[in-house]
Formats: C-alpha cells, sequence, structure tokens
C-alpha cells in the first residue's frame, strides 16, 4: 500500500464525493448516497480497508445503483478514478 487511509479517503473526497455531491443535477437521493458513502469511508480502519470498500462498493446492487444515477447527471464516479485510485494503492 503506498498511500494511507487519510489520503485515499482525500482523494476520494476531491475527486468524486464533492463534486458530485455539488453537481447542480444532484438531487436528495444522491446526496444521500454520498453521504452514505462518506461515512462508511470514515469508518474503515485502515487504507487496505479503504481499497477493499472502493472496490467493493462497485459491485454491489447499491453501487450499481449509485453509479447509473450519478453518471446520469455527469458527476464523476468511483468507475471515473478506478485507475488513479488503483495507482495510489500501489497496485499495477
Amino acid at each position: 500500500m503506498n498511500a494511507t487511509k487519510e489520503e485515499l479517503i482525500k482523494f476520494l473526497e476531491e475527486n468524486v464525493l464533492k463534486p458530485t455531491e455539488s453537481n447542480s443535477k444532484a438531487n436528495v437521493t444522491i446526496k444521500r448516497k454520498i453521504n452514505a458513502t462518506r461515512m462508511r469511508l470514515n469508518n474503515q480502519v485502515s487504507a487496505e480497508k479503504v481499497e477493499q470498500y472502493f472496490w467493493s462498493a462497485m459491485a454491489t446492487d447499491n453501487g450499481i445503483d449509485s453509479y447509473k444515477k450519478i453518471s446520469n447527471i455527469g458527476a464523476p464516479t468511483f468507475e471515473d478514478v478506478r485507475a488513479e485510485f488503483k495507482n495510489l494503492c500501489g497496485r499495477k
């Protein structure tokens, strides 16, 4: 692992969560999803757990639903930052 828990969360905040939350088309449902994701990320105990959460979140029904809702308004998603996130984690 190259990045710390805090660095990974900061990356996701700056590149996905904040831009999506502040998107003028973000409705209450999307904002709730962002807040729930933020809480789950902050509850992770390590960088490794943040990484595990990131990858598993995309594969759940809720994650797929979030992706559809967020991409429909043109906001960034976890899927959009996969490669950069993977590099931060030190994966090739």
